[in-house]
């Protein structure tokens, strides 16, 4: 019987050793060691993630596909009824997020670019998801960007929770700088709504007969990354400035964020922006800002996990430098960036931190990878 129950242990480690996935690079920041490992592979750009359960994580493709990866089974399946999306240029399915009491709701929340009569806008919809049938279900647009238009690009987006039952998201402002500043358009602009879609009637200007009362802040450029922190009960934004000038920033009720009047980048030509100020009177400052540009396309505030030297820092994926990028909230303006993960040469797309305590980071290259420490 003892003979029995030893083979069987040793089967069950040696089962979990084949089992694990295998290190793609082994890495060192700060002399702390840390692997990572590749979960899955041959997907399109893998926009947006966000766990199920402990094992099963949500991800989007940005052109359209939702699937779920199973890290226990090691396997992915392909979700069905799916929203109709847009993709074009940088539009298509972009984010997704699952609704903190999905236990009882089953609700998920995407953001998508939207064709409307030959132009296009950043939505944002929400559905019931049936994991025993493997499908979506009454799809519903919760939040639908002001106005429509032709262009395809810096549809934001990215989702965000808070402990109080509000949904945030990011809209890009599409290319027209200046309805950045305009509280009629939706472009630029940090939204707040309730779960259901509906205005709270405590958003900054929804007494405002001029303004769309939606609105949250403005000022903001192309901002993918959003992350609302319990820890500090702040949300931080994460945005694309144009030549230099990316910006990490503190979002508050109603504030206005400089762009385009004020900016530490400059156009693609070279030539300043606007006046080529950087601080306005009545216009918000970066706590931390790029120069040169990382392209940033998520953010991140890594508390409490498996991974101590991340702990207390923003993380953030990087699409033009193709690297993955740590800054230390505390003095965040002076603090120097660690870079890590140049050496896959891979445009990051989006990093969350999973239930487990590690870091899961998506790629354009339609992979999904994980970060651990190393213990070799």
């Amino acid at each position: 019987m003892m003979k029995n129950l030893i083979k069987n242990c040793l089967f069950f480690v040696f089962s979990s050793l084949w089992a694990a996935p295998e290190p793609v690079l082994n890495f060192k920041v700060a002399q702390e060691s840390f692997k990572v490992e590749k979960l899955t592979d041959g997907h399109g750009i893998i926009w947006g993630m966000d766990f199920l359960t402990k094992d099963l994580l949500l991800f989007t493709e940005k052109n359209g596909q939702i699937s779920v990866l199973d890290l226990k089974k090691e396997t992915v399946r392909n979700l069905k009824n799916l929203p109709k999306v847009y993709d074009s240029g940088q539009g298509g399915l972009l984010d997704i997020a699952v609704d903190p009491n999905f236990s009882q709701n089953s609700f998920v929340y995407v953001t998508y670019s939207k064709r409307i009569e030959n132009k296009q806008t950043t939505a944002m919809a929400r559905a019931r998801l049936d994991l025993k049938k493997e499908e979506f279900d009454q799809w519903e647009d919760l939040f639908i960007a002001k106005p429509t238009l032709s262009t395809t690009h810096h549809y934001g987006s990215r989702i965000a929770f808070d402990p109080k039952g509000y949904i945030f998201l990011s809209v890009g402002e599409r290319g027209s700088a200046n309805l950045a500043q305009s509280l009629e358009a939706h472009m630029g602009k940090i939204i707040r709504l309730k779960m259901d879609g509906s205005i709270p009637q405590d958003n900054p200007f929804y007494n405002n007969p001029k303004a769309l009362k939606e609105i949250w802040s403005y000022g903001h450029r192309n901002p993918q990354g959003l992350f609302f922190d319990k820890k500090s009960n702040i949300l931080y934004e994460q945005e694309h400035g144009p030549m230099g000038g990316d910006e990490i920033n503190i979002i508050k009720k109603g504030l206005n964020y400089g762009w385009p009047v004020i900016t530490y980048g400059v156009d693609y030509s070279g030539k300043p922006i606007g006046k080529g100020e950087t601080h306005s009177e009545g216009m918000e400052q970066p706590i931390k800002y790029f120069k040169p540009s990382i392209a940033p396309s998520s953010l991140l505030v890594y508390r409490n996990g498996m991974l101590g030297f991340f702990n207390d820092k923003f993380v953030s994926a990087a699409l033009a430098l193709q690297h993955m990028n740590a800054v230390a909230i505390k003095d965040s303006l002076k603090a120097c960036e660690d870079r890590f993960l140049e050496k896959l040469n891979e445009r990051f797309r989006d990093v969350i931190q999973g239930p487990d305590g590690y870091l899961y980071i998506s790629s354009d290259n339609g992979r999904i990878y994980r970060i651990k420490e190393n213990n070799l």
